[in-house]
C-alpha cells in the first residue's frame, strides 16, 4: 500500500472519529516495558507484575479528552453495579493501568465448561446486563461526553445527541450514501422508534471481554465505547459481534439475557452498517 494511499487513510479514520475538532497535537510518556500480551494495530496491552497497561501508538490517543473513557466508565461500574471490573491504577490521554485479572476469556474456557458452570455464566451474565440496562441517562453518547461510537471497519462517532431522531438521522449519513436513496433510508430508521429509553451500555459484549475463573465471571473488560446510548443499542450490537466471532460460544445464548429481543433493530442496523 502506498503511503500516500495509507495518509488518505488516516486523515478518513481521523474525520470519521473527530468530524472538524482532533485533539491538539500531544506527546506520549514514554511507553511500558513488560510481556506484551495482545497487539491490534496501534493498540498494545502489556503486562507488567501484577498490572497491566493498555495503551495506543495513534497520535490521537484514546479519545478527545485528557483521560480515556475506559477509566470513567470502570471507576462508575465499579460505583453503581456489582459488574467485577479491574481496579484502575492511573491513566493519561493515551493510556490505562489497572490491576491484571487472573483467568480466561470466556471464548477460551467455554468448551471446558460444565453444563452448570455454563449456566450460572449465563445467569451472572443477564444479571449484569440487568444492572446496567437500569441505569438512565439523558443524552446519548460516551460516559465522558465524547459522542457515540459505531464499531465497524471505519469506526465511526458522533454527537453527543440529544434525541433518538438526531441519533437516527445521524446513522444513515455517513459519506457511502446517496443522496436518492434518501428516501429508502428514511423508511429504515422510521421503525426505529423515538421512545426507547437511553441505558448504561457497554457497548462491545464478547466472550473474548468476559474473564472466567474457576466457574464464574471474575472481570468484564473493554469498556472503551460504554456511555448512554438506546436500550436496543447492547443486543444489536453484542449479536453482531457474536455473529462475526462466537457464535457457539455465547451468541446463540445471547438473546435469553435480555428481558426483550430487539430482532427487528438488529435487522435494521444491519442494514444501516453496509453503508460503512
Amino acid at each position: 500500500m502506498s503511503s500516500r494511499l495509507k495518509d488518505r487513510m488516516r486523515q478518513d479514520r481521523r474525520q470519521a472519529l473527530f468530524g472538524n475538532s482532533p485533539p491538539p497535537p500531544r506527546q506520549p510518556a514514554p511507553y511500558p516495558e513488560g510481556e506484551i500480551i495482545y497487539r491490534c494495530n496501534d493498540r498494545y496491552i502489556v503486562r507488567h507484575g501484577d498490572s497491566i497497561t493498555k495503551y495506543t501508538t495513534n497520535p490521537d490517543g484514546m479519545g478527545a479528552n485528557d483521560h480515556p473513557n475506559e477509566e470513567l466508565a470502570l471507576r462508575f461500574v465499579k460505583a453503581h453495579t456489582t459488574i467485577p471490573v479491574p481496579e484502575v491504577i492511573s491513566s493519561d490521554w493515551d493510556r490505562i493501568t489497572m490491576e491484571y485479572v487472573e483467568g480466561q476469556t470466556l471464548q477460551q474456557a467455554w468448551p471446558m465448561l460444565t453444563p452448570d458452570q455454563r449456566s450460572d455464566i449465563l445467569a451472572q451474565l443477564s444479571d449484569y446486563i440487568a444492572q446496567m440496562r437500569a441505569l438512565g441517562g439523558i443524552y446519548l453518547g460516551r460516559l465522558d461526553g465524547q459522542g457515540v461510537v459505531v464499531p465497524c471497519i471505519m469506526t465511526r462517532s458522533g454527537g453527543p445527541f440529544g434525541t433518538l431522531v438526531e441519533l437516527h438521522d445521524w446513522l444513515v449519513q455517513p459519506p457511502k450514501r446517496l443522496q436518492i436513496q434518501s428516501m429508502y433510508w428514511h423508511q429504515i430508521t422510521a421503525q426505529l422508534s423515538t421512545e426507547y429509553p437511553i441505558v448504561f451500555t457497554h457497548g462491545d459484549i464478547a466472550s473474548r471481554n468476559i474473564i472466567v475463573r474457576d466457574g464464574r465471571i471474575v472481570a468484564l473488560l473493554d469498556w472503551e465505547f460504554a456511555g448512554w446510548y438506546p436500550e436496543y443499542w447492547e443486543y444489536v450490537f453484542a449479536l453482531r459481534g457474536m455473529d462475526n466471532v462466537d457464535w457457539e460460544t455465547l451468541g446463540r445464548y445471547l438473546p435469553s439475557l435480555f428481558t426483550k429481543r430487539y430482532d427487528l433493530e438488529y435487522i435494521l442496523m444491519r442494514l444501516i452498517l453496509t453503508l460503512y
